[in-house]
């Protein structure tokens, strides 16, 4: 499965946010992936990530990209570890303090729609059939700002990111909504890769969480994916008993009923220098 941070979109994001994106070649030397160099400010020192790659990196290679970059401290958060002795070697320690999800729900799309809808909760399945008159759109950049701004309770990524991902996506980031004539109920940024729907950013109102509508909009953003080819829908990281945040166990649940596998990821690995 591709994952966003390892796509072109995802680099020219974060080239606009002000960071070095440079490829790494993998220790097999059959894949590259991506590292991203952010400069901390003081005396040319940076801090680099390698998130969510298929493959371990070069250990020669990413020592000289450290060394050329002034790296002081680096974070690997792959998708899978090869060979977990070859991290040991090379300094990189589990960290308690993961950047990305450890653990997430992620729906096989190539089932068909009636096993999808199967999979759903029956709580899911009620909730999606009252809202069955709810109107899910897309919405325009401005609109959806203003909306996940108000209704928010923790973080939204500035106008100009949100522009910044857009534009470096090209069409493959989308910003969804639910509403009930001028009524918005929810919003979702959902995010494609290669094979994978992302849910990447999302926002309820207060009618929202009293509707249940975001129940129909996520669904719906299921169905459209699968139509769009993909094989993936990922919902975007959960509760992980490794790294445990009380605050994620509300929309854990909720993700829960779309009937997904858990995936964990290794976790964060982390060094000095």
């Amino acid at each position: 499965m591709e994952d966003i941070r390892q796509t072109e979109g995802w680099a020219g994001y974060l080239v606009d946010k002000g960071w070095i994106v440079e490829p790494l070649i993998s220790e097999d030397k059959k894949h590259t992936m991506n590292t991203f160099i952010i400069p901390l400010g003081m005396f040319g020192m940076k801090m680099m990530k390698v998130q969510r790659s298929l493959y371990d990196p070069n250990w020669k290679e990413l020592t000289r990209l450290k060394k050329k970059f002034k790296v002081v401290s680096s974070v690997i958060e792959p998708q899978r570890v090869q060979d977990y002795l070859g991290y040991k070697m090379a300094g990189y320690k589990l960290s308690k303090f993961p950047y990305l999800a450890t653990k997430t729900f992620i729906v096989d799309l190539t089932k068909t729609k009636e096993e999808l809808w199967k999979g759903l909760s029956e709580n899911a399945r009620r909730q999606i059939q009252k809202n069955k008159t709810v109107t899910v759109e897309e919405c325009s950049p401005k609109k959806f700002f203003e909306l996940w701004k108000i209704n928010s309770k923790v973080w939204t990524m500035k106008e100009k990111e949100l522009a910044s991902l857009l534009k470096r996506f090209k069409g493959r980031a989308k910003l969804i909504v639910s509403r009930s004539g001028t009524v918005y109920h929810s919003g979702l940024l959902i995010i494609y890769s290669a094979d994978c729907a992302n849910y990447y950013q999302t926002w309820t109102s207060e009618q929202g969480r009293l509707s249940g509508a975001h129940y129909k909009l996520v669904w719906e953003e299921m169905l459209r994916a699968k139509e769009n080819g993909l094989k993936f829908f990922d919902l975007e990281g959960i509760y992980d008993e490794r790294t445990p945040q009380k605050r994620w166990l509300g929309f854990t649940e909720f993700k829960r009923r779309f009937g997904g596998n858990v995936t964990s990821f290794p976790g964060s690995f982390f060094r000095w220098l």
